[in-house]
Order: C-alpha cells, then sequence, then structure tokens
C-alpha cells in the first residue's frame, strides 16, 4: 500500500525531473483573466492573458494530461529554469537522500514565488492577487514540457474576496480547517499558505466514517479509505505568505486533506509526516 502512495505521490508533486525551457506566448489582449490549458501529452498554452494588469486575477486551469501539475510561478534572485530542473529532481530523490530533498526545497523557498494550480487531471478555477512581473506556466514534474511566459503590469490595489470559510497551511506543518459547524460546503473557499515553506492542498473522497487515524494508518501501509473514482479537489502549489480563493464544487461527503510536498527540513513529503486532516463537505 506505501507503494501506491508513493506512484499517487510522482503523479502529483515535484517529483522526477524538470526539463522545460521559456518560450513566449502568442500575444493576447491584457486584462484581469488568465486561462491555461494542458493537452494530453502535456504540452501547456496560455489561451488567454498573456499581458495582465495587476491586482485580482481570475485563474482558469485546465488539463487533460495523466501526470497533470500545471501551475503559474516566478523566479528570483536571479535564478533559472535550468536551476530549478536540478532542484525539482533532488526533491523527487527524497527517499534516497533526504537531507538532499530538504535542502532542495529551502531553495524552492528562497527563489521561487507560486500561486498555485491543478495538481491532477481536471480543472480548478480560482482568484488570486498577482503583482507587477514576469511569470511562468508550465507543467512542472514532466521533462518535455515547454514552460509559456505571462506578464503582470501596473500596481497592485485590490484584496481576496471574502469568504466564510478556509483552508490554511500552518507551522508546525498542519492544516487549519474553518467553517461553519466545522464543515465546508459548495461555493468560495480561502486557502492560504501562513507557513515558511512550500504547500498545496488536495481534498480527496474517503469512506464515510474515515478517521485522521485512519489515514495515519494508511500511511504506514494499512487499508487505502479513498474511495474509488471519488471526487476530488486538488489545488496547486503556493509560496508562504500567499493565498487564494477557490469555487468548492465537490459533492457531500467525506474527505482526506493531503499534501505531498517534500519538507524543508526533514526532506520527507509532508503527508508522511502528518500533514493531513479529515473533512466534511456538506
Amino acid at each position: 500500500m506505501r507503494s501506491r502512495i508513493l506512484s499517487a505521490l510522482a503523479a502529483v508533486v515535484t517529483v522526477g525531473t524538470l526539463g522545460f525551457t521559456a518560450s513566449p506566448a502568442s500575444a493576447s489582449p491584457g486584462g484581469s483573466t488568465l486561462r491555461v490549458s494542458q493537452d494530453a501529452a502535456g504540452q501547456v498554452a496560455i489561451q488567454q492573458g498573456t499581458t495582465l494588469r495587476a491586482g485580482l486575477i481570475n485563474v482558469n486551469v485546465t488539463s487533460a494530461y495523466a501526470a497533470a501539475d500545471p501551475e503559474t510561478f516566478q523566479l528570483r534572485n536571479g535564478a533559472t529554469l535550468s536551476q530549478m530542473d536540478v532542484k525539482i529532481a533532488e526533491a523527487g530523490n527524497w527517499q534516497v537522500d533526504a537531507a538532499k530533498a530538504a535542502a532542495a526545497m529551502q531553495w524552492f523557498v528562497q527563489n521561487t514565488s507560486f500561486y498555485g494550480g491543478l495538481s491532477a487531471i481536471g480543472q480548478v478555477s480560482y482568484k488570486t492577487v498577482l503583482p507587477a512581473g514576469r511569470y511562468y506556466a508550465a507543467q512542472v514534474n514532466n521533462p518535455s514540457a515547454t514552460a509559456q511566459t505571462f506578464r503582470v503590469t501596473g500596481n497592485t490595489y485590490a484584496a481576496l474576496p471574502a469568504t466564510n470559510q478556509s483552508i490554511t497551511m500552518k507551522e508546525p506543518d498542519r492544516f487549519v480547517v474553518s467553517g461553519s459547524g466545522g464543515k465546508l460546503r459548495r461555493g468560495p473557499l480561502r486557502i492560504s499558505n501562513d507557513s515558511g515553506e512550500l504547500h498545496f492542498a488536495q481534498l480527496v473522497q474517503v469512506q464515510p466514517g474515515t478517521t485522521d487515524a485512519d489515514i495515519t494508518a494508511w500511511f504506514a501501509g494499512g487499508e487505502n479509505p479513498t474511495v474509488t473514482g471519488g471526487a476530488a479537489l486538488n489545488f496547486g502549489t503556493q509560496t508562504p505568505g500567499r493565498a487564494s480563493v477557490v469555487d468548492v464544487t465537490l459533492p457531500s461527503g467525506t474527505y482526506a486533506l493531503l499534501d505531498y510536498i517534500p519538507d524543508t527540513t526533514s526532506g520527507m513529503p509532508h503527508a508522511f509526516g502528518g500533514m493531513h486532516a479529515v473533512v466534511t463537505v456538506a
């Protein structure tokens, strides 16, 4: 069962090698909507929004690729895509060299800014606030993918819309879920990273009655509580201090909340270290 978890991990987080190069997308009118698509071969395209106004951005990411992980990000401090390639490989090799994986994730904290995306096949729509700068949209765990660039210009005078429910990633590595009656509901959901390292949030449908202890047992090699063919919401990586508002369209049920990104101290994926929770969608 543990090997099955690792197979899933390889498909949804920064595992393997990164070998993309930047190529500018075709010109498009400025606006407040960014549409990113990915075909079944893993190629990323910007359908709308190669030039955007700084502020509140409506982002739509769609993928038909089996190992989908199209995300938006910036490079900082003179970091390059080729350096990112190396660090992705080192982070993905955490079982062999956890210390190097941890150092690679520290590099990501210091030299990149991630703004969300889609961490599995399907579609996600969300709102985020983007400052001026040069950005990439890319499949970050597929060596044949090509990074597409887009630009954000102007001054940022915007805030995320208010919501009455949230998922917050905090230190030490944990999820804090806030919602009416302790449950999540269909509609706007704020997902924020209030920690010191990269995180993402994956909601996966599990059997009714599943507890957090059952999730811990699953990661230790026990029974898999997920529902075959069940619903999922897979929101991509966010840098410390970032937040987005996602539309929850999940059917009612019980869900495991997971994060598989490697830790900056242990080098082990956060979920294996206990970063998981069980939530109810009413």
